[in-house]
């Protein structure tokens, strides 16, 4: 059976060439951290539904914004088993992994779907996409609460 664990995710080392190259624009990794995360919680706070955006890397990015703001924001309930998987070495580094995905993610049209079908590596046991669904219930209920897209 595949799990989580099974499924494919973007090489550090190809994350750190973004960060540097895209990403940091002469900033340092803790300023670029304070910016993305400052405009994220803006977002959230209008629309908590686009947690949903990022999938497997809400966990890790819900810890920042917890890190950075308090539970005010986000609440304080992580999945702490998926942010063990989806999550890298520095916090500018995820971040960047976490945008990519949910960039993605809006580019397709699936920026308010909590369904997530990800790709498993090859030597997997069951190479069919592993299904992720978002259900942090914090989130869901500010979604209920805000009467924000479902």
């Amino acid at each position: 059976m595949t799990t989580l664990i099974d499924t494919v995710q973007p090489p550090e080392d190809y994350i750190g060439e973004i960060l540097n190259a895209q990403a940091l624009n002469g900033r340092s990794e803790a300023e670029y951290v304070t910016v993305y995360l400052t405009g994220l919680a803006s977002r959230l706070k209008a629309t908590p539904a686009l947690y949903r955006a990022f999938g497997p890397w809400w966990p890790t990015v819900k810890t920042l914004l917890i890190n950075e703001f308090g539970p005010d924001v986000v609440g304080d309930q992580v999945a702490q088993d998926v942010r063990a998987i989806y999550g890298l070495s520095r916090p500018a580094l995820s971040i960047v992994a976490a945008h990519l995905y949910s960039a993605e993610r809006i580019e397709f049209g699936l920026i308010y779907a909590p369904q997530h079908e990800l790709a498993v590596h090859a030597e997997a046991d069951d190479t069919e996409p592993y299904i992720y669904y978002c259900d942090d219930d914090q989130m869901e209920k500010l979604i209920a609460w805000k009467g924000a897209v479902a």
